[in-house]
């Protein structure tokens, strides 16, 4: 008895539920079997990228050809019946309030169709008390770009010139764009009152309520422990002060949308890594139902982080579609692109790490400054607060306002700067220990990845050939080997969905409304269909970047791939289990004894001979369309016979080699389908 107590049986598995054994881990390092517990509707694990066909294999870029050919669309490229053309009226200075702004000369040139003097702009903190503003009938200017108006014409020499003939006269403002001066007491103010920054999909926008002194917004302070007591105990104490400029982001494709405002349904193709939050910053802007706004993103030319909103040039565009009833295309020049739409932050960081004599770290103090112009989201405090052990942390992150176009999100925000001026100190300390940095890090770091990672450089030839010495190299000329770490995080975004179509002619078909912004998740998902249908990527068609196809994550924080990639294989899987489904009565053996290898239907049993998978898709009962999610659907015209149906549904064959779905009403008509 006493054995058999010591092994309890372990919980049943629920209902709908099955255990599995599935890969988990680093290959060649940390990789493992682990069981897990799974929905029972769930595809089979898959093996890891050495026993796969197409998924993680060297993959030729799916839109390549498209691209490198010109046949991939831009927004710039996009020509629409009777297109205007946009150009912005920008800020000529850094801070004012404007008095008057004249559009009559502008107003009579030839091909204007309209012109808009912009009411509320977009993008910088807002007071958190209005009643403060500034009294003034147009929106107080705080940067050099911000846009005051714009014009739509028939050419965009036509609107260019039109803009440089729109009068605006100014109140010019003391102002401030250096940070340093900003921080005084007696600096020129931004905001004539506390001042907060919205969040936005991306990242942008800080941190709401914090105190705020003259141009300084902050601190955002987070404690944990005592960090006073954490120096008292340490042995070892190092300090440094680091300083990182502005970045702007500098995307081959600037900003830009075309807008078509069209009674029930506002159009919209944009330059955007997220077709979802562009639609939903849009139907805010304007009070309409999401249903009617549509965001097309089949090709853009990167996005780093500032491209997640309409922003300005999409509310100004779709403004001047809806008052001339015309489609309108507003592209940013590069100078609008530097000044207006978002940058990342500097900082002014002292960091302090106190650290036992073992390398175990006591106590982490860091205060940061920051500018995003005249927004907020300069923090920088990630990497310290969450890359390493400690006993004791307090970080206090101050957003500095000047001048300047506000930032926006780029490449994971504020972790650059802080992982700049961590890892510096990290390395401070570890010489200061006469410690090896990789294995200080061992000592400090839990994280499975970065383990290996460390494992990687210490067998490499560059490191064993380093001077481990710090500062042993003569001359005034250093050199040396070093090695730094940075951190992000996993973000999934659940609310991710695909459909995926097997036409009877053979051809493939998977649509998510994600966008891809340069980094290749056409190619991903090109590849998931291959490797459940065994058929080469360049077969797959891939429909991305449209709001009417299943909801897509947003591009951007790394999430993209690991949120969609699951949806796309399930709704991969479930098509080709319909699909076995669909033709094992006509092949003479079970669909369980199906499976699908190399363009062709194969019988795990050999009962068959192999069928190209063209040919056996185009058996395929149309009344059992292969697909997931749905299906492109078919209904027979009203009043109908049965006879005149069919011959109906048979035209409809003859003409689409495609897959459909048959109304409801209809499937014993089409059981004897070609």
């Amino acid at each position: 008895m006493a054995n058999e107590s010591q092994h309890s049986p372990e919980p049943p598995v629920q209902a709908g539920m099955r255990t599995v054994e599935m890969p988990v881990g680093v290959p060649g390092y940390t990789l493992h079997q682990e069981q897990r517990t799974i929905p029972a509707s769930e595809p089979p694990v898959l093996p890891v990228n050495t026993e796969l066909q197409y998924i993680g294999q060297p993959t030729p870029r799916w839109d390549a050809r498209q691209k490198v050919t010109g046949r991939a669309i831009y927004t710039a490229d996009l020509q629409l019946p009777g297109l205007l053309y946009a150009k912005f009226v920008n800020a000529s200075v850094a801070h004012a309030k404007v008095l008057s702004i004249d559009t009559s000369e502008a107003e009579h040139m030839p091909g204007v169709k309209a012109i808009h003097v912009i009411e509320r702009v977009l993008g910088p903190a807002e007071l958190r008390n209005p009643a403060q503003e500034i009294p003034s009938k147009y929106p107080i200017v705080r940067y050099a770009g911000q846009p005051i108006a714009a014009v739509a014409a028939t050419t965009q020499a036509t609107a260019n010139e039109a803009a440089r003939r729109i009068r605006v006269q100014y109140q010019e403002m003391p102002f401030v764009v250096d940070p340093s001066e900003a921080r005084k007491s007696d600096a020129p103010l931004v905001f004539p009152g506390p001042a907060d920054q919205a969040g936005s999909a991306g990242g942008g926008g800080g941190p709401h309520n914090v105190p705020q002194t003259g141009n300084i917004h902050g601190p955002a302070v987070h404690a944990v422990g005592d960090v006073e007591q954490g120096f008292q105990s340490a042995d070892v104490i190092v300090e440094g002060h680091y300083r990182t400029q502005v970045q702007t982001h500098s995307a081959l494709e600037t900003h830009g949308v075309v807008a078509d405002w069209k009674p029930g349904m506002l159009t919209v193709w944009a330059s955007t890594q997220g077709t979802a939050s562009v639609r939903e910053e849009l139907a805010g802007f304007f009070q309409l139902p999401m249903s009617q706004v549509r965001v097309i993103t089949e090709f853009m030319g990167g996005g780093f982080g500032a491209k997640f909103g309409a922003g300005n040039p999409g509310v100004v565009a779709a403004t001047l579609s809806k008052k001339t009833g015309a489609p309108v295309r507003l592209m940013l020049d590069r100078q609008e692109e530097h000044l207006s739409v978002g940058n990342r932050p500097d900082s002014d960081q002292t960091l302090r790490i106190g650290a036992k004599k073992d390398g175990t770290i006591t106590a982490i103090h860091l205060t940061s400054y920051g500018t995003a112009g005249c927004g907020t989201g300069a923090g920088c405090a990630g990497p310290a607060s969450n890359m390493y052990k400690w006993a004791a942390l307090h970080t206090a992150e101050n957003d500095v306002f000047i001048n300047a176009g506000p930032a926006a999100a780029f490449r994971a925000p504020g972790h650059p700067q802080g992982a700049f001026a961590l890892e510096q100190t990290i390395d401070e300390l570890a010489a200061k220990l006469n410690m090896d940095p990789l294995a200080l890090r061992d000592h400090i770091d839990e994280n499975p990845v970065r383990r290996v990672e460390r494992q990687i450089v210490r067998v490499s030839a560059l490191w064993k050939s380093r001077n481990p010495v710090a500062g042993a190299d003569s001359g005034h000329v250093k050199r040396g080997v070093g090695m730094a770490q940075s951190v992000w995080y996993r973000f999934v975004e659940l609310n991710s969905a695909a459909e995926v179509r097997v036409h009877r002619d053979g051809s493939l078909e998977v649509l998510p409304a994600v966008q891809d912004i340069g980094t290749g998740i056409k190619t991903v998902l090109a590849q998931i269909l291959a490797e459940e249908f065994g058929v080469p990527p360049a077969q797959i068609d891939v429909k991305v970047g449209d709001k009417n196809y299943p909801i897509g994550p947003n591009s951007g924080g790394s999430r993209t791939t690991s949120s969609l990639t699951p949806a796309v294989r399930d709704a991969a899987w479930q098509a080709k289990q319909k699909f076995l489904a669909n033709i094992a009565p006509a092949s003479g053996v079970p669909a369980s004894d199906l499976e699908l290898v190399h363009g062709e239907v194969r019988s795990q049993s050999g009962k068959m001979q192999p069928v190209a998978f063209r040919r056996a898709a185009a058996k395929c009962p149309p009344t059992k369309s292969p697909h997931a999610r749905s299906a492109f659907q078919t209904t027979p015209p009203a009043n109908t016979s049965p006879m005149a149906a069919w011959m109906w549904l048979r035209s409809k064959w003859t003409r689409r080699q495609d897959a459909f779905t048959c109304a409801a009403c209809w499937p014993c008509m089409i059981a004897d389908g070609p």
